[in-house]
């Protein structure tokens, strides 16, 4: 069973577009699909640290082991 979606529109600047089309190609995805997972962890960290503030304040540590997934540290 397939989970329903609700449309969702969102203009953005050009150079925030094509970066998307650029990573959507890189990973083999659709925008569609690349823009879902970012908003999807955005909201899932969002709702952690609870306020756009914070969220921003974060930072994302990348290991040296890419086989692992980033370290988010705590607002």
């Amino acid at each position: 069973m397939d989970k329903s979606k609700a449309p969702l529109n969102v203009s953005v600047r050009e150079t925030l577009w094509r970066g998307l089309k650029d990573v959507a190609e890189r990973e083999r995805r659709k925008v569609s699909e690349v823009t879902e997972l970012i908003l999807e962890w955005s909201v899932a960290h969002l709702v952690e640290v609870g306020s756009l503030n914070r969220l921003l304040g974060c930072r994302i540590h990348l290991r040296a082991d890419l086989s692992r997934r980033p370290e988010v540290t705590k607002c």
